[in-house]
């Protein structure tokens, strides 16, 4: 028998600290699927494996990509012959609303992780859980794209930005690389607001402008060749590039709408916190990102993120293989099957 829920009302969870995996020779598996990549990382290891990010067609998801770039990660962690992996939860940016049929997708996953408890949850929510647990509050998620989620875990559920490159994620790194090139094309057409550092940087990473379009526009992973440029405007911003500096600081302002949008106005004094790569770039994203949540919401409580996303799936995973009954209803967000 089978089972497969996917909404209905908050259950307790087990606490965010304990150990991966259950018995000595149980263990599961976390997966964390973004625009840039993939990692996949199983209980009982001390390694976590990479693979290419999403793969989408005018159909949605490629699940056929997927499961080849997962069973691809899963093999290079070379684990030994028969090891048992009970639970597997995957977090993946747009996985519920690409996925045309999700309880294929995890009958597919528990085949191929040999794992009889599979949880499907969107990025939003592992980054939330990697960031607070199972506490309420508002977690941005930066990376590729950018989306924020404002939870409770019960009636309260908020869901901010997270549109993708050409309709919103501002703030992401595909709007940072976007702005980046913007500016260093306004550089090229002595237009007003350019800045030949990015100019420079840009024709190093992407050749002559004229090549650009050709380079970026007729690919299916535009979010990321727009966010490989991302660094290049750390890069100039940290070499003192005013224009450079202005985009990270838009980009914070951004980031910290959506947060702010995600809170409740009911809550005295909600727990807001950040996930994702982009949050790398330290204190030039992360000060302005403070600074522009403490002025909307000065009632809020900024705390540093507990984890990952990818924490946060190796939390569902192992709440999947200990207390599958607990895992909580968060409909869209997440999706649980038992075999």
């Amino acid at each position: 028998m089978s089972a497969v829920h996917s909404a209905g009302h908050p259950r307790p969870a087990a606490p965010a600290a304990a150990p991966l995996g259950g018995a000595p020779d149980a263990r599961v598996a976390a997966v964390d699927i973004g625009g840039s990549g993939i990692r996949l990382t199983v209980s009982g290891t001390d390694r976590t494996a990479h693979g290419p990010g999403r793969a989408v067609t005018g159909d949605g998801l490629d699940t056929e990509a997927l499961l080849t770039t997962v069973k691809n990660a899963l093999r290079s962690l070379r684990l030994p012959e028969g090891t048992p992996i009970t639970a597997v939860a995957v977090g993946m940016s747009g996985l519920l609303a690409l996925t045309a049929n999700p309880a294929r997708l995890m009958t597919d996953l528990a085949h191929l992780f040999g794992a009889r408890h599979v949880v499907l949850a969107s990025d939003v929510l592992t980054s939330h859980i990697g960031a607070l647990g199972m506490r309420p509050g508002a977690v941005v998620a930066a990376g590729t794209g950018a989306v924020a989620l404002g939870t409770d875990f019960a009636q309260w559920w908020r869901h901010r930005d997270g549109w993708g490159h050409l309709l919103g994620d501002e703030g992401s790194g595909a709007w940072i690389g976007a702005e980046g090139l913007r500016a260093a094309l306004r550089a090229h057409d002595e237009r007003p607001g350019g800045s030949t550092a990015l100019l420079h940087l840009a024709v190093d990473r992407f050749g002559p402008c004229a090549r650009w379009p050709s380079r970026i526009y007729p690919h299916g992973d535009v979010a990321s060749r727009l966010a490989s440029f991302t660094t290049d405007v750390a890069d100039a911003a940290h070499r003192g590039d005013a224009v450079a500096r202005s985009i990270w600081q838009r980009a914070a302002e951004h980031l910290a709408d959506s947060v702010v949008a995600a809170l409740p106005a009911a809550h005295h004094e909600p727990l807001v916190s950040w996930c994702g790569g982009l949050f790398r770039a330290g204190a030039l994203l992360r000060d302005p990102f403070r600074a522009a949540v403490r002025r909307a919401a000065p009632h809020a409580r900024l705390t540093e993120p507990a984890g990952s996303s990818l924490d946060g799936a190796a939390q569902l995973a192992r709440l999947a293989h200990r207390a599958p009954d607990q895992l909580p209803r968060a409909a869209p967000y997440l999706r649980a099957l038992a075999l």
